[in-house]
């Protein structure tokens, strides 16, 4: 049996055309990975339920890959650095970089590139990482295998899909379920996206014409692009979008960037806890971009409250002649606990000239009275809409034991760290055998007093640069926000 002889994406452990004479974890990774490839070529054709057997089937067998990557590969072999040289020089060469520009664009020494290539040294984690940063070299880290790419098409087929180290999603689901057996309380709000039920009806409620009316139809992506394009110029560009939910608004917003003007590359992350959300909002970001020899697409699997310890977002930034911009769309921010918190922990690796781009409900009253506040706020006077209850009621459903019937309600939140600011909590009240009940939050949405929010960010480090109001004549009026890292260090 034969495989084709072009050197391959994966790195380090890069295996030669035959497995015979390879050691007996090569052996074992050489089958694999061959039949990753076969299945790869199985045709599902138009039938729905062989896809997504197709696309389980796919997902096993690379996890069965990373599992034996991360037991039985093994280290400090000198062939393995020696192999591992000989693929960053051919991949070096075909980007058409020299060492020196490598070095620059990865923030690695000039020497060290060197010594990759020579074999003279083995790669860290955090080399990996760095090299992996550069889309033309098309390399992705060891903990991922999948099938090998061609040498005129490997961006396309190399995988982009990351796990980040330690999410356990099914954790997650237990912790879940130990949640809506407890005495009450509130979800946490991840939590309610998780399964691909959750996930489903989400979907359908962001494409709901009633949500698409009242928010995505009236997003201002072009006028937010052009903002962007006027304060960055023609730099490489890292869209990393946090919680994109179905990525409508966010690849939306990147082709509004593309029409912008000519950019050396352009590096799309959506980085999100739910895996069939993140699938589907992958999926349409790949889908739309194929065209697009510039853009690269990249799905991470992921927390983005632990946003600082991913290290495929985390490069030098004046060193590679790039800049992140960060997306937390569709009213994300609305569903933090503790905003000030959020913005100083998960921003922390935010380089100065960075942007943060979010969008926000402004108050229906300036008043904190709560009786002032559910005046003015008409939204607090009406019953949660069916289609968030449908959503929202269905975790409990799957995960509530003996729950029998869930009915909800809208509770006024006050008790807000930033001046000016409510929030609408969407109330579940479970009941249970023995007309027991239970009340939990299962989500909430906030409104922002702005000039609050603006002294909140500065004296964090952000310098505010945007504002686009958005909205129609019923419901809050709304707004985008645009900040940049400032340069000096934040006040304290």
């Amino acid at each position: 049996m034969h495989a084709e002889a072009a050197s391959s994406s994966e790195f380090p452990s890069v295996l030669s055309a035959e497995p015979q004479g390879l050691s007996t974890y090569q052996a074992a990774l050489f089958h694999l990975r061959q039949g990753l490839q076969a299945l790869s070529d199985l045709s599902p054709g138009d039938d729905a339920d062989k896809q997504q057997a197709h696309e389980d089937l796919l997902a096993l067998q690379k996890q069965v890959l990373q599992l034996l990557h991360i037991h039985f590969s093994p280290v400090g072999e000198t062939e393995g650095a020696r192999r591992f040289g000989d693929v960053l020089r051919q991949h070096r060469d075909e980007a058409g970089l020299t060492q020196a520009q490598l070095a620059e664009y990865t923030g690695l020494s000039e020497s060290l590139v060197r010594k990759l290539e020579a074999g003279l040294k083995a790669p860290s984690q955090k080399t990996l990482l760095a090299l992996c940063t550069i889309p033309e070299l098309r390399l992705v880290p060891s903990e991922i295998t999948a099938t090998s790419s061609s040498r005129d098409q490997g961006h396309r087929l190399a995988p982009n899909w990351y796990v980040s180290p330690g999410f356990d999603s099914v954790q997650m689901i237990s912790e879940l379920a130990q949640q809506l057996n407890s005495n009450g309380g509130s979800v946490e709000q991840t939590y309610v996206y998780l399964d691909h039920k959750s996930a489903y009806d989400w979907i359908q409620l962001c494409n709901s014409p009633r949500y698409s009316a009242a928010f995505r139809d009236q997003m201002p992506h072009s006028a937010m692009a052009k903002r962007v394009a006027e304060i960055l110029g023609p730099v490489g560009l890292d869209v990393i979008a946090l919680g994109p939910g179905d990525g409508r608004n966010e690849v939306r917003l990147v082709q509004h960037i593309l029409e912008q003007g000519q950019r050396p590359n352009l590096r799309f992350y959506l980085l999100d806890a739910s895996q069939p959300l993140l699938s589907y909002a992958f999926k349409h970001a790949v889908d739309t971009f194929s065209s697009e020899p510039n853009v690269f697409v990249c799905g991470l699997q992921g927390n983005f409250h632990h946003l600082p310890r991913y290290l495929q977002l985390h490069y030098s930034p004046a060193r590679s002649h790039r800049r992140r911009l960060y997306l937390m769309m569709g009213g994300t921010i609305g569903n933090l606990d503790h905003e000030p918190q959020f913005f100083q922990n998960s921003f922390a690796g935010a380089a100065p000239g960075d942007l943060l781009l979010f969008d926000v409900s402004y108050p229906a009253t300036e008043s904190m009275d709560p009786e002032q506040i559910e005046r003015s706020d008409t939204a607090l006077r009406q019953p949660v809409p069916e289609a968030h209850q449908h959503w929202l009621a269905g975790p409990i459903r799957r995960y509530c034991q003996d729950a029998q019937s869930v009915a909800f309600r809208f509770r006024l939140d006050t008790n807000r760290p930033l001046a000016g600011s409510y929030g609408m909590q969407f109330m579940a009240m479970v009941t249970l055998p023995g007309n027991e009940r239970r009340e939990f939050c299962m989500w909430q949405v906030r409104r922002y007093q702005p000039e609050s929010l603006v002294r909140c960010m500065r004296s964090l480090g952000w310098r505010h640069v945007g504002l686009l109001p958005f909205g129609g004549t019923t419901g809050p009026q709304k707004a985008v926000f645009i900040f940049q890292r400032d340069h000096a260090s934040p006040k304290h």
